[in-house]
């Protein structure tokens, strides 16, 4: 049996302990020894930037927000499906994160983070989000394991009340806003109408056709 090798640990600000670990070729971050991700199985986060880019056909210079980089899946399929004149920024709360994107390329070999349309910006996406401007067409949000599961409990600030009404005002009018989960959430989808958007969701499998079913909220303006 393969052992999985250590490669890397940080303390998070709550003073919790995040590690790197590589186990028969797939690498994984937990959070105090809980899963936090990994890419063992990124289907869903693909399916994040497809549904998007579906949603914006026709603009050929979106601008768009993805919160949380995580192992740069969804970063990557978006710039696999948006235009040339789109232009992505990835706001990342830990730089460790984004360090160990850049030194491991977990996605690909190819920089995702180096490519012309990306900027990066390492900070809390709910402080992000207080001076947006000009506002976002599309918001993807992959933050934790969505709006009702928190490895980190600062995390409620962008799925209550609050962090919606936030959300909407850094959005153009008709923009779009895209919520990954580890679940459903009739709850959140309740909270998506009362702070204004029209929203649907779709199952998708973390390995595509098979795996476990993951909810991806879509919901406009």
């Amino acid at each position: 049996m393969k052992r999985s090798e250590l490669l890397a640990s940080t303390l998070t600000p709550d003073g919790l302990r995040m590690t790197l670990t590589q186990h028969a070729g797939d690498y994984y971050i937990d959070v105090n020894g809980q899963a936090l991700m990994s890419t063992r199985a990124p289907g869903s986060e693909k399916a994040m930037a497809e549904f998007a880019a579906q949603e914006l056909a026709g603009n050929e210079r979106p601008r768009v927000l993805i919160g949380g980089l995580g192992l740069g899946f969804t970063l990557g399929a978006a710039l696999d499906v948006l235009p040339p004149g789109a232009s992505v920024v990835v706001v990342e709360f830990f730089e460790t994160i984004v360090d160990w994107n850049r030194k491991f390329g977990f996605d690909s070999a190819t920089d995702h983070l180096a490519d012309p349309r990306v900027i990066v910006e390492v900070t809390d996406v709910v402080d992000y989000l207080r001076n947006v401007k000009p506002a976002f067409d599309a918001i993807l949000l992959d933050v934790d394991n969505g709006p009702d599961a928190w490895t980190l409990a600062s995390n409620d600030r962008l799925y209550d009340r609050a962090g919606l009404a936030r959300i909407r005002e850094a959005l153009s009018p008709g923009g779009l806003l895209v919520v990954w989960s580890a679940a459903e959430s009739p709850i959140f989808e309740t909270r998506l109408a009362q702070a204004g958007f029209t929203a649907r969701t779709e199952s998708v499998r973390s390995r595509r056709r098979r795996g476990e079913r993951h909810t991806i909220f879509l919901a406009r303006t």
